[in-house]
C-alpha cells in the first residue's frame, strides 16, 4: 500500500507561477530636448514642431527650410513606387526653385 501521491497543481497555481508582468516604457525619447539650427530654440519631440532633419549638415530645423532637393542622387525609390527626395535648410542649398523644391550643392556641382 502506497500513502504517497504527487502534488497535482491547480489552475490558480500554474497562473502565479507565469505571470507576465508589463514592462513600463519610459517617455525619455520624446522627452528629449532638440534646439532649432536656424534659432536655436529648443524643443521637445513630443510638440512635434521640428518638421525636418537636413541630410548636409545633420541638424533638425522648424524654420529656414529649403525643402527637398530635386536631384537624383538625394532620392530614395521605395518598394511601394513611393519616392522620398532628402531635405534641406537654406544654408546647404545652391538654388531654391518656386515649387518648394530645391538643388543642394552635391547635386548642384554634379549638374554643372
Amino acid at each position: 500500500m502506497c500513502f504517497f501521491r504527487p502534488k497535482k497543481y491547480t489552475i490558480n497555481e500554474n497562473i502565479k507561477k507565469n505571470r507576465i508582468v508589463p514592462v513600463k516604457r519610459s517617455d525619455t525619447f520624446s522627452a528629449e530636448l532638440i534646439p532649432c539650427g536656424g534659432c536655436q530654440q529648443i524643443f521637445d519631440l513630443k510638440s512635434e514642431e521640428l518638421k525636418i532633419h537636413c541630410n548636409l549638415c545633420n541638424q533638425f530645423f522648424h524654420c529656414k527650410i529649403a525643402g527637398c532637393c530635386r536631384g537624383d542622387d538625394c532620392q530614395v525609390i521605395k518598394h511601394t513606387g513611393y519616392r522620398h527626395r532628402a531635405r534641406y535648410c537654406i544654408g546647404c542649398v545652391s538654388r531654391i526653385y518656386k515649387n518648394g523644391e530645391c538643388l543642394c550643392k552635391e547635386c548642384f556641382i554634379k549638374n554643372c
